[in-house]
């Protein structure tokens, strides 16, 4: 039996050092849907670098890593990061616990993926699908899609297309062969050349139009995926003002991330029990885009993401391989160490 310690002590070894580093240093995220396409694409493995940005240590520390995994909530660290390599940048693919609808740790939560936009402290306005951020344009991500309406000769467009640009179903608008379709630019162009299809124009939403649960939920705000702001990303230490017309944009904010009671009454506005006409953000927030931005996930529905939520960002695939989509190749070899940006 003395023979086998010495090997059953370096297979533990191993074993611990390779739990640290998912924990700690890096993780694999498998990318689930078409929400980021072209950059990421479904079943893409995206290695995320914890550290280059600064490790954050995880809340919960009795359990398996990853969110969905068992764990025992009986111990809570708060939220500590270590200093980065650099700090998040605009432009940046950032992946993040959903701030939405949990309160489970942070650390637990569904995990996502988009890209950073707006830091904190920066004016945020989309306009005509144009994003500005500090009133200076923003072009859309060059492997980005955005929704297309296409209409064909009754006939469906073929599924070799759909493979040939891993493009996600068509949302059908009209039996007589309306669809709308998430296309890149290289795919519009080539869509339309289809002896099938008689007609491509992109699609736009106008002040007003269906906001589709679109953040905040209020009827003061008419916001929708085209048409956006203007809003200023929070900032810690930054003051804003409260008023009846604008505290929804704030309400997650102060109730569930920064651990305040909200009352909004005939009485006006209260925090923890006291008037209140201002308020003092604690933490920093961010605002993140969909690559794919006519379909998304991102601030536009699920409002600002803080900066504890954060776990990391990614450059990199390793690999992609799916069984979701039936009519889309299960191995992708072209992503194998695919760089995105």
């Amino acid at each position: 039996m003395k023979k086998y310690r010495k090997p059953i002590r370096w297979i533990l070894l191993i074993l611990v050092i390779l739990f640290l580093c998912r924990v700690l240093m890096f993780q694999v995220y498998r990318v689930p849907d078409f929400r980021m396409a072209s950059t990421l694409l479904p079943g893409d493995r995206v290695l995320v670098n914890k550290i280059k940005t600064g490790l954050r240590f995880p809340n919960t520390i009795i359990g398996l890593p990853g969110a969905g995994a068992p764990y025992a909530d009986v111990l809570r660290i708060p939220y500590f990061r270590l200093p980065g390599v650099r700090k998040f940048q605009r432009q940046d693919i950032v992946f993040f616990n959903n701030p939405a609808g949990s309160d489970v740790p942070v650390d637990r939560k569904r995990l996502g993926a988009s890209r950073l936009v707006g830091l904190p402290g920066d004016t945020v306005l989309i306009w005509d699908k144009q994003l500005y951020i500090n009133r200076l344009k923003v072009d859309p991500p060059k492997e980005g899609r955005q929704e297309y309406r296409v209409v064909t000769k009754g006939k469906p467009v073929e599924t070799a297309f759909l493979k040939k640009f891993t493009l996600e179903q068509p949302r059908l608008i009209a039996e007589i062969g309306i669809y709308d379709f998430d296309l890149s630019h290289e795919a519009s162009i080539e869509i339309e050349k289809l002896a099938d299809v008689s007609n491509v124009r992109s699609t736009k939403q106008f002040v007003g139009d269906s906001k589709q649960d679109y953040y905040p939920p209020s009827f003061f705000f008419l916001w929708n995926r085209d048409q956006y702001g203007p809003l200023v990303v929070p900032k810690k230490g930054a003051t804003v003002v409260l008023e009846l017309k604008t505290v929804d944009l704030y309400r997650d904010i102060i109730e569930t991330h920064e651990g305040h009671s909200l009352i909004v009454d005939f009485k006006g506005i209260q925090i923890d029990g006291q008037p209140a006409n201002e308020y003092t953000f604690k933490k920093d927030y961010c605002f993140v885009m969909d690559d794919n931005r006519d379909n998304p996930g991102d601030s536009r529905k699920i409002g600002f993401i803080p900066f504890d939520h954060i776990i990391g960002t990614g450059k990199q695939v390793l690999w992609s391989g799916q069984s979701k989509y039936d009519y889309i190749r299960r191995i992708q070899p072209g992503r194998i160490l695919h760089g995105v940006k």
